[in-house]
C-alpha cells in the first residue's frame, strides 16, 4: 500500500529554512509509529533536512535525487518516479511506501496514494515552504481525525475516493 504523511498548519505551511517550522514530540512519534520498519520516499529537500537523523532508523529510505548520496545506505530515485514508486510497492508487499515530501513530490503523486495521513497544526506558522492543500486532497475523504494531547494539532487520516483511479 502507498501511503503519503506530512505535516502542515492551517494555510499549508510545512516547512522553514530547510526544516519543519514546529517541534512536536508527539507528532514525530506519530511520524516513527507508522513509517517504522516501512518504506519511506522523500525529496531531496527533505533529505537535506539538517535536523533530520540520515538515514531514518528502522526504514528503507528512496531519495528522489539526480545527485548521488554517498556514504549514506540509501536508494536513489531519478526518472519516471511514480513508475519507480509503484515498483518498489510491488516488490515490498508486506510493507507500507510511506511519501513523506516535499510538497512538490507529494502533489506528483498523490494518484498513487491511497492513503494520507496529515498532521494538521492549529494557526499559521512562518514558513517559506507549503502545500496546496485544497488541490492535494481533492479526490481524498476524511476518515479519521485524533487531536494531540496538548490539543496543539490533530492527526487525520484521509482515504483516495477517486473512481477514476487506475487499479494497481
Amino acid at each position: 500500500m502507498i501511503k503519503s504523511i506530512f505535516a502542515v498548519d492551517h494555510w499549508g505551511g510545512m516547512g522553514l529554512n530547510g526544516s519543519l517550522p514546529w517541534h512536536h514530540s508527539e507528532d514525530l512519534q506519530y511520524f516513527k509509529e507508522q513509517t517504522q520498519g516501512h518504506i519511506v520516499v522523500m525529496g531531496r529537500r527533505t533529505w537535506d533536512d539538517p535536523k533530520m537523523p540520515k538515514p531514518l532508523p528502522g526504514r528503507t529510505t528512496y531519495v528522489v535525487t539526480s545527485r548521488p548520496l554517498f556514504g549514506y545506505g540509501v536508494n536513489t530515485l531519478r526518472g519516471d518516479i511514480t513508475a519507480g514508486i509503484k515498483k518498489i510497492a510491488d516488490e515490498n508487499p508486506n510493507k507500507h511506501v510511506w511519501i513523506i515530501g516535499g510538497p512538490q513530490l507529494l502533489l506528483d503523486t498523490r494518484d498513487l496514494v491511497d492513503e494520507a495521513h496529515i498532521t494538521h497544526f492549529k494557526g499559521q506558522y512562518r514558513t517559506d515552504v507549503q502545500i496546496d492543500l485544497r488541490k492535494y486532497l481533492l479526490l481524498f475523504q476524511a476518515r479519521s481525525a485524533a487531536p494531540s494531547t496538548d490539543k496543539k494539532c490533530n492527526w487525520m487520516i484521509y482515504k483516495n475516493v477517486d473512481i477514476f483511479r487506475p487499479l494497481p
